[in-house]
């Protein structure tokens, strides 16, 4: 059966020359900009297709006019009378990308495919127009824009399309970049995540019989935005918006961490917790991650923790005293580094840790964020280090048992011994099939809630002079997906962070970039080809992006929603006991 070509949208013009790469088009002199999508519908040998078309370049045309400065020569002289006879010639020359098509396969469904082939010859080329093309354009780009977290919407110029872009869950072991210069929207498009993974384990909550996927996420605000909101309207709305059964379903008891909770404002207060981890349960490789040290302080500082130390090193070299030590230089080079520790309150000698409920709350899908804006870079890189690492070994743990008795051993060999005999029967609960026996069966990592931890200003600690190292960061990017365990790296520069990270990043969300440098090295780094889309980085408005993505043909260029919009929209969602069976999506 034949497409309804009328649900394409506005008929524009005609394929011109061109090959499966890139096409010339000769439409209607029309108000067209760079970055637009048009539809080419092309029935060859009787396979019906509709080719996407990205517009990169535009130019005016005169048919039947080899010169057409002496037609604007002898307008100026003649008057507008002379164009009467001319207007009907006027068209617009459009160059650009072929993106792939879309074609409907043995089982009816529609597929999309890399552009291997071209469209008919003088192919009808339409322009999608929101409000008529939405429901056609959705359908033939599902398998493309398929998902839990939305990001945004299509966007095919300088409108957008009903047509929600979605991330799968399941990728998001495989790291998440988001690039973009000062004022791009990097902070909104945060926020609209948090959001959307909360809306995910909501809904998950609600139906706990159908198989779903709940997320985790250690979220890192910089500048004490998420919680509170830009405009006053943030995650807290949405706290507040659940009833008490469904916030402990799907918040928990708190979800905002903070350097000093007598500092916070008493709504967010009642959902939050001070950072506080204790010496004991940093391991020489967090510091690694974050600093450099000479070979000579490294044995020195692994001659301390797996000599007679171990969990006590820290405090251990900081009371040593420097005239009882031959190597006094490495030692007063070791003790500059660990300073910090000794001012930092939210590292401390002895206490009551965080790091047990972080890890209990990201066992069970729940959504942190974490204020970081009274904090040093140094506090907030080891934080986040000191995180990742404790919850990749518990999960590599996991993977290296059989059954419970396997890892309480391995987690007793990987882990602080006064953290892990905290953790250790909650930890058990978590990761056994059934029982508590030490012989019962664990479970696989990737049926575990999926875990993403965000790296803010990932060029200090991503950088190749780290990760030359021993960079827990280096191992979850090689290694991360095995153990459900992602990354997701926001930075306004590209060029600068380490190959090795880039290289195992699948999914990139390309925002306003600051220079040609970035611009081109995003470009290299985007995991589906994206070359000649440089002039549109040049142009693109706030909340704008390209999205790529390894697991997908076509690049997807998007425009994140204000978050306060989509909160309005969408509040009544979080009172409702049931969900609605005529909603598709949450954004």
């Amino acid at each position: 059966m034949d497409l309804d070509r009328e649900k394409l949208g506005e008929l524009y013009g005609k394929v011109g020359v061109g090959n499966q790469t890139s096409l010339g088009i000769m439409g209607n002199n029309r108000d067209i900009s760079v970055g637009e999508i048009f539809m080419i519908y092309s029935k060859r040998d009787d396979h019906e297709r509709v080719f996407f078309f990205r517009v990169l370049d535009l130019e005016n045309y005169l048919r039947q006019v080899d010169d057409i400065s002496r037609v604007a020569s002898t307008l100026m002289v003649e008057g507008d009378a002379y164009l009467s006879g001319i207007e009907r010639n006027m068209l617009l020359s459009v160059g650009g990308r072929m993106l792939g098509f879309a074609e409907k396969d043995k089982k009816g469904e529609w597929t999309f495919k890399a552009p291997r082939r071209m469209p008919d010859h003088l192919a009808s080329v339409y322009r999608p127009m929101p409000g008529l093309s939405d429901e056609s354009v959705r359908e033939m780009l599902e398998c493309q824009t398929d998902g839990e977290i939305v990001v945004g919407d299509l966007q095919v110029g300088e409108d957008t399309l009903d047509v929600p872009v979605r991330i799968p869950c399941k990728y998001l072991p495989m790291h998440v970049g988001i690039f973009g210069s000062t004022g791009s929207g990097k902070s909104n498009l945060m926020m609209v995540l948090i959001k959307s993974m909360i809306d995910t384990n909501l809904d998950a909550a609600r139906n706990p019989n159908r198989k779903s996927t709940r997320v985790s996420a250690f979220c890192i605000d910089p500048h004490d935005e998420f919680a509170k909101g830009v405009d006053n309207i943030g995650i807290q709305n949405i706290v507040e918006d659940m009833s008490d059964k469904m916030r402990s379903e799907v918040i928990g008891e708190f979800y905002y961490l903070t350097t000093h909770r007598s500092a916070t404002v008493r709504e967010i207060g009642r959902y939050a917790r001070e950072i506080r981890i204790l010496w004991s349960e940093i391991q020489p490789r967090d510091l690694y991650s974050i600093m450099e040290f000479s070979p000579q302080m490294s044995s020195f500082i692994d001659a301390q923790y797996n000599g007679g130390s171990n969990e006590d090193w820290i405090a251990t070299i900081i009371d040593m005293d420097e005239s009882s030590d031959d190597s006094q230089g490495t030692l007063r080079a070791v003790k500059r580094r660990l300073r910090f520790l000794e001012r930092s309150p939210i590292f401390i000698r002895e206490g009551s840790s965080i790091l047990e409920d972080i890890y209990c709350a990201m066992e069970t899908g729940r959504i942190l964020v974490v204020n970081t804006s009274l904090m040093g870079d140094q506090e907030q890189f080891l934080l986040t280090t000191v995180v990742t690492r404790t919850l990749s070994d518990m999960r590599r743990a996991l993977k290296s048992s059989g059954n419970l008795g396997d890892f309480e051993r391995q987690g007793e060999m990987r882990l602080p011994r006064s953290f892990f005999n905290r953790v250790k029967e909650r930890a058990r609960a978590f990761y056994s099939k059934g029982g508590g026996r030490d012989s019962a069966e664990v479970r696989d990592p990737r049926s575990l809630p999926v875990i993403q931890v965000t790296v803010e200003e990932a060029p200090t600690i991503l950088n190749p002079e780290l990760m030359r190292g021993q960079s827990v960061f280096k191992d979850i990017s090689r290694q991360g997906r095995k153990f459900n365990i992602g990354l997701l790296v926001v930075s306004q520069q590209v060029s600068v962070l380490d190959n090795v990270i880039l290289s195992q990043m699948n999914t990139e969300i390309n925002l306003r970039l600051g220079n040609e440098r970035e611009i081109k090295a995003c470009i290299d780094n985007a995991s589906v080809n994206i070359s000649g889309f440089e002039s549109e980085f040049r142009v693109m408005a706030r909340g704008e992006a390209i999205l790529t993505a390894s697991y997908r043909e076509l690049p997807l260029p998007v425009r994140i929603p204000f978050f306060n919009d989509i909160y309005e929209k969408d509040k009544h969602r979080y009172k409702d006991a049931k969900p609605k069976k005529t909603e598709e999506h949450i954004i």
